[in-house]
């Protein structure tokens, strides 16, 4: 064999092998991809691959090294799209008619020595609001930030926010969880779909029912722990792709808070990121100065931006909740 076939054969094995023991790496990655094509051939060759690979041990160095380093569940794919079961509610009994009275402030008061706990998770657009929920005041406590990109409720494949929700009220004890979810959703493709079931493109009843029932769980699910749930809204955006599609899930998520109004609020961040008109605005004048509220993507805030939503949020909080520093 001549020396430059043979290099080429060695490179060929070398690439043969690595593959193999990157296996599992590689069926994530077919996984997650975009519905389509690619995708449906990536799956078609990364499964034997996989399956030969586990039978041989071939995958046992690389989650070895995995757990080494604190990664020992990088590999794995959970569409499950699944939501715990809230407590059986006691029954009701007769309350004696109360005595006419003065009114009296039933909500709940929070300061600085006592601060409402609250917790943010969502895709990108969640993490300057809630930068900016950090910096409006010692009543408020931030308890953790986490944005996570190109993620959403469509996609648990690509990471799995139904079973983190589930894991936030024992870490973290919130008064009050703030979530931004759907700039990355906004497509036809829906992973962890129940069997069975067929799912149409973005817009259509079948879709808007799965994401609707997605929205439905995990704030049901907040509310029977006593967590008082708030939605952001998607914002008015330059970007062309989004236009359609974001009104379809802001109106989604709208008619799930209107069913938990005493625990659940929407944020309207269209309305409030808008100019005068209506229209998408990169500027907007704030306390008499004309402010840049959105990045030149046409999509995501500035800080700025991100302090108009905390006040909102707060606003709308102040409506549950006596805030005062």
């Amino acid at each position: 064999m001549l020396p430059a076939n043979r290099g080429i054969a060695v490179l060929l094995l070398s690439l043969v092998m690595a593959a193999f023991l990157q296996a599992d790496g590689l069926r994530k990655q077919a996984t997650i991809q975009a519905a389509g094509l690619q995708r449906n051939v990536a799956l078609a060759v990364t499964k034997p691959l996989d399956s030969v690979s586990r039978a041989l041990h071939l995958t046992t160095p690389r989650h070895e090294l995995q757990v080494a380093i604190g990664r020992s569940h990088e590999d794995d794919v959970n569409t499950t799209v699944a939501f715990a079961s809230p407590p059986p509610r006691p029954a009701a009994k007769p309350r004696p008619k109360p005595k006419p009275t003065r009114p009296v402030d039933a909500r709940p008061l929070f300061t600085a020595a006592h601060p409402l706990r609250v917790w943010v998770g969502g895709d990108s657009l969640a993490e300057v609001p809630g930068q900016a929920l950090q910096r409006v005041g010692s009543e408020v406590d931030v308890v953790g930030v986490e944005s996570r990109l190109s993620t959403g409720l469509a996609r648990p494949d690509l990471y799995n926010w139904f079973s983190r929700i589930q894991q936030v009220p024992q870490q973290f004890h919130p008064n009050v969880v703030v979530l931004s979810f759907g700039a990355d959703d906004a497509h036809n493709y829906l992973a962890g779909v129940p069997a069975g079931t067929h799912v149409g493109p973005l817009g259509s009843r079948s879709w808007d029912a799965e994401y609707e029932r997605r929205v439905e769980g995990i704030t049901a699910e907040l509310n029977a722990k006593g967590i008082y749930v708030v939605w952001l809204g998607l914002p008015n955006t330059d970007h062309h792709g989004f236009r359609a599609s974001f009104p379809v899930v802001n109106r989604i998520i709208e008619q799930v808070v209107a069913r938990h109004r005493a625990l659940a609020t929407f944020v309207n961040t269209w309305t409030l990121l808008s100019d005068s008109h209506g229209h998408y605005a990169s500027y907007l004048r704030v306390h008499g100065q004309l402010t840049q509220v959105r990045l030149s993507d046409g999509t995501h805030y500035t800080p700025a931006g991100g302090d108009l939503i905390a006040r909102q949020v707060l606003g709308q909080l102040g409506a549950v909740y006596r805030l005062r520093g």
